[in-house]
This record gives C-alpha cells, sequence and structure tokens, in this order.
C-alpha cells in the first residue's frame, strides 16, 4: 500500500532539505535509470552519507521511492516522491495554500480540490500514466510513451495538456489554465458531470451543437482533441459545457490530423444517435463538419 497524497500532505514536516535533494536528485535521472544506483546518488549530494542513508531510509518507510534490488544498490523514485516534489514548488511560489478532497479519480490522473492564497478555490489535476496495462496504454497513447518510465509519460501528459489549454482558453469551453510543474496541472476549479454518465439530458440536439462548435472553434485554434469522446465531455450546472483531458491533442497541421478529427467527431454524434437518437442536425451543422473534416455527415451514420 502507498502512502495516500492527504497523509503525505499531513507529513510533509518530517521532510527535510536533505530528502528533497534525494528526491530531486532522483527526478533528474528519470530519463537515465530505471533504478537509479546508489552511488549516483551519492556522487550528487553535498552532505554526507551517513545523512543520505537516513534519508533513503525516511523516504523509503514513508514510500516515496523503492529499492526493487535492495538498499544502497538502486532505488525507483514513486508517484508519491514526484507528487512531495511537485506540491513543494506549487506551496513556494504561492500557486496553492491547500489542497482540499479529490473531485476526479480517473484512470490516468486523479483531481483534486485546492485555495489559492488569494482564497481562490482551485482544480490541481496529478496525472498518474500507468495504472492501467502498459502494453494497452503503448496501442492508443503512442505519443506519451516515447519516454523511459511511467513518470517520464506523466510529465509529458502535464505538458501537453497546459499547452493545449493556453492556446485554446477564451475561444474554447475548457478549463481555464493557472500554472504547470512536472506531472501536475493547476487549472480555476470547474463543476460538471460527465457527459456518459447522464441518464437524463434535456435538448440533447443543443448540447450536441454546442460540441460541435467547440471542436471547429479548437481546430480554428489549430487544434484536434485526438480523444474526445462522451467521457470527457462535462455538462456543467448551467447547462454549458467543458472539454477537458487535452494530453493526447495534436495540431492542425499534424499528418494524421483529418483522421484523428473524424474519430472525434463520429465518437460524439454515434454517441448522441445510440444513446438520445439524435441523428438529424440543422444544416448550418451538417456544413460545419464537412468544412472541418472533408466528408459528408451522413458517413458517421452508416
Amino acid at each position: 500500500m502507498s502512502l495516500p497524497l492527504h497523509e503525505l500532505v499531513r507529513r510533509f514536516g518530517e521532510l527535510t532539505e536533505e530528502d528533497y535533494c534525494v528526491l530531486s536528485i532522483m527526478e533528474r535521472n528519470l530519463g537515465k535509470f530505471r533504478e537509479v544506483p546508489y552511488q549516483v546518488i551519492l556522487q550528487s549530494i553535498k552532505f554526507s552519507e551517513t545523512k543520505l542513508e537516513r534519508s533513503l531510509e525516511k523516504l523509503h518507510r514513508l514510500r516515496l521511492i523503492w529499492s526493487p534490488k535492495g538498499k544502497k544498490i538502486a532505488y525507483v523514485l514513486n508517484y508519491l516522491g514526484l507528487d512531495a516534489l511537485a506540491l513543494r514548488t506549487l506551496s513556494s511560489k504561492g500557486i496553492i495554500s491547500g489542497l482540499g478532497m479529490p473531485i476526479g479519480m480517473g484512470k490516468e490522473a486523479d483531481v483534486y480540490d485546492a485555495i489559492s492564497r488569494e482564497g481562490r478555490r482551485l482544480a490541481v489535476k496529478f496525472f498518474r500514466i500507468g495504472r492501467p496495462s502498459f502494453k494497452k496504454y503503448e496501442r492508443v497513447r503512442e505519443s506519451l510513451v516515447r519516454v523511459h518510465n511511467y513518470l517520464e509519460a506523466s510529465i509529458k501528459a502535464a505538458q501537453m495538456e497546459f499547452k493545449a489549454l493556453l492556446l485554446l482558453v477564451g475561444k474554447v469551453p475548457v478549463p481555464a489554465p493557472v500554472y504547470r510543474t512536472r506531472h501536475v496541472v493547476v487549472t480555476e476549479l470547474f463543476e460538471g458531470i460527465e457527459l456518459a454518465s447522464l441518464s437524463e439530458l434535456e435538448n440533447a440536439e443543443k448540447v450536441l451543437l454546442k460540441i460541435i462548435d467547440a471542436i471547429k472553434s479548437a481546430y480554428e485554434a489549430g487544434v484536434v482533441h485526438r480523444d474526445l469522446s462522451a467521457y470527457n465531455v462535462l455538462i456543467k450546472p448551467d447547462g454549458s459545457i467543458m472539454l477537458i483531458d487535452w494530453p493526447q491533442w495534436v495540431k492542425r497541421s499534424h499528418p494524421q490530423a483529418s483522421l484523428y478529427l473524424e474519430r472525434d467527431v463520429k465518437n460524439i454524434l454515434s454517441f448522441f444517435a445510440r444513446k438520445w437518437d439524435v441523428r438529424n442536425i440543422p444544416p448550418e451543422y451538417e456544413k460545419i463538419i464537412e468544412e472541418i473534416t472533408g466528408k459528408s455527415i451522413n458517413i458517421y451514420y452508416e
């Protein structure tokens, strides 16, 4: 069992500068080693070996690191170790002053409620690539796994998502980006229910048209979601929508962008046709789909 994130936050007082130094050394070596050799850590510190051994023992006890081959041989940085580094940065830079309860736990990320120093409520998303089987992940997330390990993949996912949000905010209904560090993306707090989880939906056609508008606006901003489905469209309390989960996006100029865009559109149209029998949309929206995909809307209902 790993230490829960909230327990880690509670125990922050136990971590010393030496502990954070060790975690940072291991983070810097993510691209070189799956298991960072003890000697590599020893050669990188500026304090005594006795303090190093004490620090490694504590970090291992707190489950921030792991020694698969035995102590004083090699160590692996765990997600909670990366969490500790990220949370320290968020705290020291004044991005958050407190971490609240989880508001979303998914296969590839956990989202927590948080508060800024100014009292603004935020959402803090910790990417957790690797919880599904890695072989399956390699098939469907190829752009993120050309890296050494899960932690690196999560860092890259956060980088990609934050970049997409910066490009789209104000143009597309997405969470407003605030800050990113390592595998963590901070946005303004957003509320909503996954479209996929709704058993009833008033005016389903109107919601579908909002999604088509959002897809078009993202495309005009040079972004294709690439992984759009009913699971990453939220219906907010006021009836508006929000598109989330952007780590897989590609530029409009990407060689496969048209194929990914077609897949996104097909996923959404098929879902509305299947669940709410929405098969006819206004001609102007048929035209939008044909303009951005180059395909007649009829092919999506074949």
